[in-house]
């Protein structure tokens, strides 16, 4: 076992010195905007790049700390979803619960080998701020196309098309991290220029967010908000400049319903539909409605089967067991996994899956969120998704949270740094 090591070892020091670790920066860099591009237009491009981007684990050494604890937090994530293998019926299902979340060891392991320098970490930045807003500016223009049809359709639980497979929650969180990611940026640049050209572009997605109305972005952004104007107000004690900062954020928001119908509109239909199912009406159609009974669904699957769930593999049988006994009227669409990714794994395997997924997701956070306030921002941005939706079950999600911890990290010279 020793010598396997020890040969392992002169290998990768061999490697290095042969290709001088220049190549496995621009290996990283190319497959991170590789997956930006497949994020938005191609699942058989992320599913490829998202396992070739560990290639440079096996030349050299994983230079991040504290990367084995990422690496065992990531694996209590995967641990449960492996074990349900004996007791899932369909092993095909199970293998595609499996599979979508294997992405995490492999992209965080290739991340992790390779420390990016601030100049790559800024480059990057920069590609993902224009490839999501391409992104945005495709969305803008079909609604641009359409925009009496899509307006009327806010009120009918429609939103905005999307790339990313239309999955709004998903693209919104993308952008969010966008332009926080962009923010950092702005902090730290100096050259005039520069700044007019994120400032810019900031603001067309801050603008973008705000038409497409999706739940999950808004709720992201305005958290993020908040926290920064914690900092502000209590951290460095400018609290004259957080109350600047909190009206314009009021103002802003109040402009933004008054201007924008789509928004306007998904805020008028989401409070119709709070009014349903908080008066105990489960109409079948409504998008939240159907939400809440997904929790429903999954919280009590969970307690009918504590120890070990129903497996990962079997989730959507016994999701559709309970519609039959509970809701027989309910659609098929909205027959989906629980809305919350504990949950799922709750649903999946019971509570010991659940509070190790717990655990795993936690300490994910913990080892790769620093003092820096951006830092902070970036993760608790990734776990409101995580409270609204199964993130991980869908391949997206996986990639994003890989690219949000990563980032999360890179600390750049200077401020600010909470203390």
């Amino acid at each position: 076992m020793i010598a396997k090591v020890n040969w392992i070892h002169e290998f990768r020091r061999m490697m290095q010195r042969v290709l001088k670790n220049k190549w496995a920066e621009q290996w990283i860099t190319t497959s991170l905007v590789l997956l930006f591009i497949g994020l938005l237009v191609s699942r058989a491009l992320v599913s490829f790049v998202s396992v070739l981007i560990v290639v440079p684990f096996f030349f050299q050494s994983i230079q991040q700390p504290p990367a084995k604890k990422i690496v065992w937090a990531i694996g209590l994530i995967i641990i449960p979803v492996l074990l349900s293998f004996f007791w899932s019926d369909d092993k095909m299902l199970w293998w595609n619960s499996l599979s979508i979340k294997l992405a995490l060891i492999t992209m965080m392991l290739g991340l992790l080998s390779v420390p990016l320098a601030d100049k790559r970490w800024i480059q990057v930045t920069w590609i993902y701020l224009f490839i999501i807003s391409l992104g945005c500016g495709w969305s803008l223009w079909q609604y641009a196309n359409n925009y009496i049809g899509i307006q009327e359709g806010y009120l009918r639980s429609k939103l905005l098309p999307t790339p990313a497979d239309n999955d709004h929650i998903r693209f919104s969180w993308m952008v969010v991290a966008a332009i926080f990611m962009g923010t950092k940026c702005l902090v730290y640049e100096k050259k005039k220029i520069t700044r007019v050209a994120l400032i810019v572009i900031l603001f067309f997605l801050k603008v973008y967010l705000h038409i497409l109305a999706s739940k999950t972005g808004i709720v992201c952004f305005y958290t993020g908000c908040i926290i920064y104007l914690l900092y502000i107000s209590i951290i460095q004690k400018k609290w004259k400049q957080g109350l600047g900062i909190a009206g314009f954020f009021i103002a802003i928001a109040t402009i933004c319903y008054f201007t924008m119908p789509t928004l306007r509109n998904r805020v008028q239909y989401v409070l119709y539909d709070f009014s349903n199912y908080g008066k105990g009406h489960t109409l079948p159609g409504y998008t939240d409605a159907a939400r809440w009974q997904s929790i429903k669904a999954g919280y009590s699957i969970t307690t009918q089967h504590p120890v070990n769930g129903v497996g990962f593999g079997d989730m959507l049988s016994a999701i559709n067991q309970w519609h039959d006994k509970n809701h027989p009227s309910s659609f098929s669409y909205e027959r989906f996994l629980p809305a919350n990714e504990w949950l799922v794994y709750g649903t999946g395997s019971g509570w010991p899956g659940l509070l190790c997924f717990a655990a795993g997701f936690a300490l994910l956070l913990y080892y790769t969120t620093s003092k820096n306030v951006w830092s902070i921002i970036l993760s608790v941005i990734s776990v409101i998704p995580f409270l609204i939706d199964d993130t991980l079950e869908g391949q997206t999600g996986v990639v994003v949270l890989a690219f949000i911890v990563f980032f999360g990290q890179q600390k750049l010279k200077g401020p600010p740094v909470i203390t």
